[in-house]
């Protein structure tokens, strides 16, 4: 009998060398930490989940103590960049906060006593999200040095050359408000947001000189800095 049939006739246990012993135990090892890259992969997805609730309590910041206005929808527009709709939840939101919903449209008196809370977070997640690109205390130097005065009327040529650098003008006239509005990180400087009322054809100087001066009485001169 030859070693081969002595091998063949031989329990399959018996086959088993230390070489092979020495191959499974490498097998078992690797198992071992194949399961704990998945456990620790499992578990880094698994403390991720709790985000959702760590945004609401964030949200929760977001609510106005002054008009209970709730901006977390605001900030939730901006962060994803959908700016159009950011532009028009900044008006949703600036009516609730001066209490003119029903109504439609806000007069400069409502912009006086607008909450500087409400007005400072507006901005705030404006420039937050568009990295300091858009934003009210974004458009006040620009409306500033065009030689404007928050809270008082000038002539005509200087609010115009301030819609001119905002992107508010084109070829010497006012755009289509908020259709022609650029609604991209292409538009420029401080072109957004503009919260007027759909289908303004005029630039809305004494509302804006309104703005401006509740822009610098609630400081947001401070942030152009």
């Amino acid at each position: 009998m030859n070693n081969e049939q002595f091998i063949l006739k031989n329990p399959p246990n018996k086959l088993i060398t230390n070489r092979s012993k020495k191959e499974i135990l490498r097998n078992n090892l690797l198992m071992m930490k194949i399961k704990q890259l998945l456990f620790a992969f499992y578990f880094l997805l698994t403390i991720n989940l709790p985000i959702k609730s760590v945004n609401s309590a964030e949200n929760r910041n977001l609510i106005s103590p002054d008009t209970k206005v709730d901006y977390s929808k605001l900030a939730d527009y901006l962060a994803e960049g959908n700016w159009r709709k950011a532009n028009d939840e900044t008006r949703r939101v600036l009516l609730k906060a001066t209490g003119r919903s029903d109504i439609g449209w806000i007069k400069p008196d409502n912009i006086k006593t607008l909450s500087c809370w409400d007005l400072k977070t507006i901005d705030t997640l404006w420039r937050q999200y568009s990295d300091g690109k858009f934003g009210f205390s974004v458009q006040l130097p620009i409306y500033v040095s065009a030689g404007n005065r928050p809270g008082k009327l000038v002539g005509d040529d200087a609010y115009n050359v301030f819609g001119d650098r905002l992107g508010w003008r084109e070829d010497g006239d006012w755009i289509i408000f908020i259709e022609d509005l650029n609604y991209s990180l292409s538009a420029p400087k401080g072109h957004l947001p503009n919260p007027r009322a759909e289908y303004s054809i005029t630039g809305g100087r004494l509302a804006y000189s309104s703005l401006a001066e509740r822009m610098v009485q609630c400081n947001l001169d401070q942030n152009s800095n």
